[in-house]
């Protein structure tokens, strides 16, 4: 996010277009912020005047916004979003509405009583943005376990930064096989498709600076090209005077970093999952519940703080043979738990669907099915 210098003038108020007017027209004591995106009209929101602007934009004959085209999330680290994209069959004009609320609280009215689409727009945007729509009527997750205690759309998401904890499993793997090569005095196989990969990466990253110093130029279209081609040549000649020369020892692995906020996602996740379970188990509202859960969150926080604030022992010295990381095998186990937990919701689901049980009754299948999973695992 660029920050504006102080001597910077404030832009220009944007003038309404015809269905902001529309709007202005009939909510003439609701606060409008009015905006221009590259294909509707905006018009951001207040929470507590979200209720009264999407019950008008459906009802008022003159916006007739019978349909919601989209329900996105947005995360702005310290706020959530969510914006509406509506039309209008009738009058043939569209518009998005947008409201922003606090992280810590982020609750919003939901709209699936306005309209069908909403239903499934809601759910999906809850378990990816954990943004909770009050009154829904069956906020059961889609796509992910519920219960799972994290949101993968978020930014603070552990695994949000995807590509690159590829590569470095990618890095783990390879430096494991190498160091199991080491100790057997057998020399580690060549991955020939992930030098590929990589030089293909290290390529990709010389073009696109060769084109950014280019343009930044002035150049023209076939200055640029050349001096891509230049670029690519002078990297391709030092990459060849590298590989003829003796090959590098491989550099110690910093701590895996994400692997540790993996594990710490995990944690917090059956915390989660096992104090709904026992709030569920006593009846208790739901926003008891979420009190309950968030205290045990608490308590888990400032036992973690304890712990790296505890000053650690220095492990003994003691010869041993070399020994691979366990890392990449711990990972593998993780993801086959994963995937035998996602078959068993999956089948406890559907043989509670069959059954025609209620969605309370299915979760609380799910959530015994899960439990005794758990303790077989044990």
């Amino acid at each position: 996010m660029v920050h504006e210098a102080a001597t910077v003038a404030p832009p220009e108020p944007i003038a309404p277009g015809p269905v902001a007017r529309l709007f202005q027209s009939s909510l003439p004591g609701i606060a409008l912020e009015i905006g221009q995106s590259p294909i509707d009209e905006v018009v951001t929101v207040r929470r507590d005047d979200f209720a009264r602007v999407m019950e008008t934009a459906k009802n008022d004959e003159r916006l007739a916004l019978d349909y919601l085209r989209c329900l996105s999330g947005v995360d702005w680290l310290t706020d959530l979003e969510t914006v509406y994209h509506l039309y209008s069959f009738k009058h043939g004009h569209s518009i998005a509405i947008k409201v922003r609320f606090p992280l810590a609280d982020a609750h919003i009215p939901s709209v699936s009583h306005l309209w069908e689409t909403a239903n499934w727009h809601e759910r999906e945007t809850q378990e990816l943005f954990g943004i909770i729509f009050d009154g829904h009527p069956d906020p059961r997750p889609l796509l992910t376990e519920e219960g799972l205690g994290y949101y993968i759309m978020r930014k603070s998401h552990p695994l949000a930064d995807i590509e690159e904890w590829q590569e470095d499993y990618l890095k783990t793997i390879e430096e494991a096989k190498a160091q199991l090569a080491a100790a057997s005095g057998v020399a580690a196989p060549v991955d020939e498709k992930a030098l590929k990969i990589q030089l293909a990466q290290q390529k990709a990253a010389v073009i696109k600076k060769a084109r950014d110093e280019a343009r930044a130029k002035g150049l023209s279209p076939e200055d640029e090209k050349a001096a891509v081609q230049e670029a690519i040549k002078k990297f391709e000649e030092e990459h060849a005077a590298g590989q003829a020369g003796a090959p590098a020892a491989v550099p110690a692995r910093p701590v895996d970093e994400r692997a540790a906020k993996i594990q710490l996602a995990q944690q917090k996740a059956a915390l989660i999952t096992k104090t709904r379970n026992e709030a569920r188990t006593r009846g208790v509202s739901p926003d008891e519940e979420r009190q309950i859960v968030a205290e045990a969150l608490k308590k888990f926080s400032e036992e973690q703080e304890q712990t790296a604030a505890a000053p650690q022992a220095a492990p003994a010295v003691t010869p041993a043979s070399p020994a691979a990381p366990a890392a990449p095998m711990d990972r593998a186990a993780k993801i086959q738990l994963a995937q035998q937990k996602a078959a068993l919701i999956t089948k406890a689901r559907e043989e509670a669907r069959a059954k025609g049980l209620s969605p309370e009754e299915e979760r609380q299948a799910v959530s015994e099915a899960l439990k005794k999973f758990a303790e077989e695992q044990k």
